[in-house]
């Protein structure tokens, strides 16, 4: 059985392979849409077409990298102020056997809900208002938001837990 910190490494990787191609998807459609506008003189429907592109790939820019800020902050907060104990919740050693197999979920869900959460903001801001890209990118950010909400969630929970038996 491949240990924790394994299975969390590989969602760690395909995470930064997925942000890394939806921040270029965005940023490229962020140069589309500036040229796009740019060229598109008075033709009003074109203007907005390219001017909605520009918004949309400004919004995911900003959702990538708030989002992944926001958890690195958090993951900090918890475990770098050494209220946990140190490799927590990824690399920690408990008495039972669920407990290894309960931190790679949660870091596998993490690491795929941000993935997951990355190439939905891009595809969202690329597609066109009812398209099917919009919508696949639509469903991408719910279910990387549900994933690390779960993740975040049975963090805590983890954390709650062990504060309450030490009482």
């Amino acid at each position: 059985m491949p240990s924790v910190a394994a299975i969390v490494d590989t969602a760690f990787r395909l995470f930064v392979v997925a942000e890394l191609t939806a921040k270029y998807i965005a940023l490229c459609a962020l140069v589309v849409g500036v040229m796009g506008y740019w060229v598109s003189g008075s033709n009003v429907r074109r203007s907005l077409r390219f001017q909605g592109m520009i918004l949309g790939s400004c919004a995911a820019l900003v959702a990538i990298f708030g989002l992944s800020a926001f958890y690195d902050l958090v993951a900090y907060v918890m475990g770098g102020s050494g209220f946990l104990p140190p490799g927590w919740p990824y690399g920690a050693v408990g008495a039972s056997e669920l407990l290894p197999i309960a931190h790679a979920v949660s870091g596998m869900l993490s690491f795929l809900g941000l993935a997951c959460f990355s190439l939905g903001a891009a595809l969202w801001a690329v597609g066109s208002p009812y398209g099917q890209t919009r919508t696949r990118g639509y469903h991408g950010v719910t279910y990387g938001l549900v994933m690390i909400g779960v993740s975040m969630g049975g963090t805590l929970f983890t954390v709650f837990a062990s504060v309450f038996t030490a009482l």
